[in-house]
């Protein structure tokens, strides 16, 4: 179950191009989160002859992103292959930076949104929201461009949430819908309103929002060092599966 819940991720965070190297799926999406610019190595090879050896692996894939003018960017999970991939990276000067919590959530028995904020979801990606998130989280003009393009390739269901204090943005979050789960991006408060409850109503707005479409479950990753949004995760009972993190190696 959690290896489908990693290839889900692939699909609710698209990537600008896929390619696949014997079992890796190699994703980049012009430099826009490591998410969606890493090694995926999440399956091995068949055991033919003639396939690469890793090491022929890992240099191909340096070469893609060599040449989309990327750091080479592993990232590394409890499915990886080769199992001791993580260890050849290591040996490489491969760095690890930010080790990440996978968590899950049942949605049988959410507790109601407080009602307090005007929360407002939209299923298709619109000016305002890209705008308000842009703001909240000092997205670059670049990278606002390479986050639209990203989303609206998607098929998949979305819910766009912004959250509105005295009718400006004051909070927004991002649902996206697959095989029965929601996974939940960019939930993001501006500065002058935290600590007053907006990020746990845009959850359980999404939340909500999910179930009423059949979504049964919900994940979400989140950085260990973000102390804050754990903390809020753990309220609303999400539970830790694995974690990962990523091999980056810079370009020199």
């Amino acid at each position: 179950m959690h290896k489908g819940i990693e290839e889900i991720t692939l699909n609710t965070w698209p990537a600008e191009q896929s390619v696949l190297l014997e079992g890796w799926i190699l994703r980049s999406s012009s430099g826009y989160t490591k998410r969606a610019n890493s090694v995926n190595p999440l399956y091995g090879s068949t055991g033919q002859q003639g396939e690469l050896e890793v090491q022929e692996k890992i240099r191909l894939a340096e070469q893609y992103y060599a040449a989309a003018g990327l750091s080479s960017v592993f990232k590394i999970t409890p499915f990886t292959q080769p199992a001791d991939l993580d260890g050849r990276l290591a040996g490489q000067g491969y760095e690890k930076v930010e080790p990440s919590s996978v968590r899950t959530l049942d949605l049988q028995e959410l507790p109601a949104p407080s009602g307090r904020y005007e929360v407002l979801i939209q299923e298709e990606l619109a000016g305002a929201w890209l705008e308000a998130f842009a703001g909240l989280s000092g997205l670059s003009v670049a990278d606002q461009d390479t986050l639209r393009r990203m989303l609206a390739s998607s098929m998949l269901k979305q819910g766009y949430a912004l959250l509105l204090k005295d009718g400006i943005p004051a909070a927004c979050g991002l649902g996206v819908l697959q095989h029965g789960y929601i996974g939940l991006y960019d939930i993001c408060t501006a500065a002058a309103f935290r600590r007053q409850g907006m990020a746990e109503e845009i959850l359980l707005s999404l939340l909500h929002w999910a179930r009423n479409r059949g979504a049964a479950h919900s994940f979400l990753q989140v950085v260990l060092a973000n102390s804050g949004a754990s903390a809020l995760y753990d309220k609303l009972g999400f539970k830790e599966i694995y974690q990962y993190w990523y091999r980056v190696k810079s370009r020199v």
